[in-house]
């Protein structure tokens, strides 16, 4: 490896002085160049180190882990010192990377494991395995508050960088799935009533979220006796193999039965109410709660606080997140009944603030139950219908303006600019289309995007209609029908909405 060259400051500004002559008998001083033009021309060259990383063997030898080394370093002042950053992704367009300090020992780049642990956990996964991941380098010279980046605001070194790592063992060992499981009066756990329970964001894995809810239904019977409706959790493990290894009871916390602490050495937890209910738990911090479960939310804005029937519903297949359209005229609320006095109400957090995007099309936000709360807001303040999904356990929402709706697919060769724009009705909950050329797949397509899509199942075909059940499906299956022209509705007056098309 070449040894680091180093020019002292002295011999810097030497090379970098004019030599002009003056006529005047005292010429003006020679003034150094900006640090920054010096630095843009700074000639440092980093090299991959290991390539093959086991974070577990280094943090046991309790050493930090090699992972480049500058092999060169040219006109660099003496009086600034050289730091590096190393910036981590899953993948070589570094689309979800984050930036990490390094240190120093002469010319090698040096990582403590459990910081490069930490980074691969936010950029990639907190679950535990063997990843490869895609490494550059970002080098700066410092001298008291001043942070110059060599070689400019873009410069990467080192930029082709793979390394194969095996990450920390976890601090805690987590299963894929868990069960709430029925005790009966004699303590005995009815693994044939257990229910598996939902990651409360989907298909993710359990180190990236530790939550998961089901609902319940408890009987008013149950729920008065003294006992109480009786329940522990149990992971995939116990319930395949029908024993109490790893088995949860629940402590609850003091004033408050519907909430507390999961544990082994807990008996089971007791629930005094009955309806339907939200048990929701995280494996992580060994926690839950107990909640009512809604069967639909409310989005209420404008006249639709008075008039509940006039209010597109949310629906649910799991009671945590909630999915539909509605018509919002700029501020609304979410409910959990069809009017504004329902017993749940939830706001924008008033600590957080929404994210729009930058066409106006979209948001992002945090939920709240708490009285607290600032009414919901449209992006841009915009009136109409809006695809909303809320999730009830992660407290968080997602709103996009259906500003267009049009009809796309192999008739026009799936090209956004010639798709069909559906009308829509006065109420906005019926959209339609006249003679509409359909030749084989096609979709319902919002904006002229591919964000927001409406596709689905075939679910009647007649001589001269054809109707489809549809939801939005992100990638989802493409509706089908035979070649010809039809006039096209699109229904969001009831769940399912409905596609149909008459043959004309």
């Amino acid at each position: 490896m070449k040894s680091l060259k180093f020019i002292s400051a002295i011999a810097l500004t030497l090379m970098m002085a004019s030599c002009e002559d003056f006529d005047l008998p005292n010429p003006p001083g020679q003034t150094n160049p900006e640090p920054e033009k010096v630095f843009e021309n700074s000639g440092i060259q980093l090299a991959q180190g290991e390539a093959t990383l086991n974070l577990v063997d280094y943090n046991n030898n309790n050493k930090d882990v090699n992972v480049a080394n500058v092999t060169e370093l040219v006109n660099f002042p003496a009086d600034y010192t050289l730091s590096v950053d190393m910036e981590i992704a899953g993948d070589a367009l570094f689309t979800n990377a984050t930036t990490i300090s390094t240190t120093l020992e002469g010319d090698a780049v040096m990582v403590n494991p459990d910081i490069l642990n930490g980074a691969i956990q936010t950029a990639i996964s907190k679950k535990p395995g063997l990843y490869d991941i895609y490494a550059r380098y970002i080098a700066y010279a410092n001298r008291d508050n001043t942070r110059v980046r060599l070689g400019g605001l873009d410069a990467y070194f080192a930029a082709g960088s793979v390394y194969h790592v095996t990450t920390l063992d976890p601090a805690k060992v987590l299963e894929d799935a868990y069960y709430f499981v029925p005790v009966d009066a004699n303590g005995n756990l009815q693994y044939g009533k257990a229910l598996k329970m939902n990651n409360t964001l989907g298909n993710v894995n359990v180190y990236d979220n530790p939550e998961f809810a089901v609902k319940i239904n408890v009987e008013e019977a149950e729920a008065i006796t003294e006992q109480g409706y009786t329940w522990k959790i149990a992971p995939q493990s116990a319930v395949t193999a029908q024993n109490t290894v790893g088995v949860l009871g629940c402590n609850p916390s003091e004033g408050d039965p519907l909430s507390g602490k999961l544990g082994d050495a807990y008996d089971a937890g007791a629930i005094h109410i009955f309806g339907p209910l939200l048990v929701t738990i995280n494996v992580e911090i060994d926690s839950y709660t107990v909640s009512y479960a809604f069967e639909n939310l409310w989005p209420l804005s404008g006249t639709t606080q008075n008039k509940p029937g006039d209010a597109l519903m949310l629906y649910t297949t799991n009671y945590i997140e909630y999915t539909g359209v509605s018509v919002l005229n700029k501020v609304w609320i979410l409910a959990a009944q069809p009017d504004k006095n329902g017993p749940v109400i939830f706001k924008q957090d008033p600590d957080i603030e929404a994210e729009v995007s930058e066409d106006m099309l979209s948001q992002t936000g945090v939920l709240t139950a708490l009285s607290t709360g600032t009414s919901l807001r449209t992006p841009g303040n915009t009136n109409g219908l809006f695809w909303i999904k809320a999730n009830v356990v992660q407290s968080l929402y997602e709103l996009h303006y259906l500003k267009t709706l049009s009809v796309i697919g192999t008739a026009n060769d799936w090209n956004l600019e010639t798709a069909v724009e559906l009308t829509p009705s006065k109420d906005f909950k019926t959209w339609t289309a006249e003679n509409v050329h359909v030749n084989g797949d096609f979709k319902i397509n919002a904006n002229g995007a591919w964000t927001i899509g409406f596709s689905g199942t075939q679910v009647q075909d007649t001589m001269n209609e054809l109707v489809y059940n549809v939801d939005k499906q992100d990638g989802g299956d493409n509706l089908v029908a035979p070649e010809g022209h039809y006039d096209i509705t699109l229904d969001f007056s009831a769940k399912p909405y409905v596609v149909t098309l008459k043959k004309k």
